[in-house]
């Protein structure tokens, strides 16, 4: 018959609790029957290693200070980067009106422009006068002049003689150019100058050379008569009266010359 598994382990626990009490027994020294004297000392041995730090004690309270030291060596004067721009502060109240400064210098731009011009005017008024002078009569009035070589011609070739000396036919357009006309009819007493005037688009109607009417006019007494119905032109006479006569008769032919 089998021994029960239960048996077999109480057994072998107890084969090795006996096993462990014998090993016990002879780990035992062996008891001395007498006292032993004390041996001489021996030679002392070596040092041991270093042992492991031991842990930081606990913070002792802050000695008093101690005296101080001497002043360190100048540092090299390198400046360092500047640092970030800050936020922009809020913006201050307006301060004070300052005082007024001095006047600044006068410009020259503006004066030399005006001077300029004058300069320009000056020269127009004698190249105009140049111009003039070149004629046996001539008279000025205002801004232009009336000017005259005695020549007689038809109405049509005064035009033309006028126009190649870069001028107009004569035409007062105040009672002032009317009597300076007059005082160049003087000079030839024995014609009548041409002025241009014309009423050849329109019969009754006259106008100057650009086709607008007459804003001055002096006609004489019963003028225009229109004569035979043959009369498209005026001349002036001594009295510095208009009267209409035939365009095809030759009278003395007078200039304008202006700027």
């Amino acid at each position: 018959m089998a021994a029960s598994p239960l048996c077999i382990s109480v057994l072998l626990l107890l084969q090795i609790q006996l096993l462990i009490v014998r090993e016990a027994q002879s780990l035992e020294p062996p008891a001395l029957s007498c006292p032993a004297l004390a041996g001489i000392p021996g030679t002392p041995g070596h040092n041991g290693l270093p042992g492991k730090d031991g842990r930081d004690g606990k913070d002792g309270r802050e000695g008093a200070p101690g005296p101080k030291g001497d002043k360190g060596d100048l540092g090299v004067g390198v400046q360092g980067p500047p640092g970030e721009m800050g936020p922009a502060g809020p913006v201050g109240p307006p301060g004070p009106k300052g005082d007024r400064g001095d006047p600044g210098a006068s410009g020259t731009l503006a004066n030399d422009s005006l001077l300029i011009s004058e300069i320009l005017a000056l020269r127009g008024r004698l190249s105009l006068l140049e111009k003039a002078s070149g004629y046996r009569t001539f008279r000025k009035v205002g801004l232009k002049y009336y000017v005259t070589d005695g020549l007689l011609a038809t109405f049509d070739e005064g035009l033309k003689f006028c126009s190649d000396a870069a001028a107009t036919l004569v035409l007062p357009r105040t009672e002032e150019e009317n009597q300076a006309l007059a005082n160049v009819h003087a000079v030839y007493p024995s014609t009548h100058p041409f002025i241009g005037a014309t009423d050849r688009k329109q019969e009754g109607r006259f106008s100057d050379l650009n086709g607008k009417l007459l804003t001055f006019t002096k006609w004489g007494s019963g003028e225009p008569g229109n004569s035979n119905d043959n009369e498209d032109c005026v001349v002036t006479y001594l009295s510095s009266t208009w009267h209409d006569v035939n365009c095809d008769s030759d009278f003395l032919i007078v200039c304008e010359i202006t700027n």
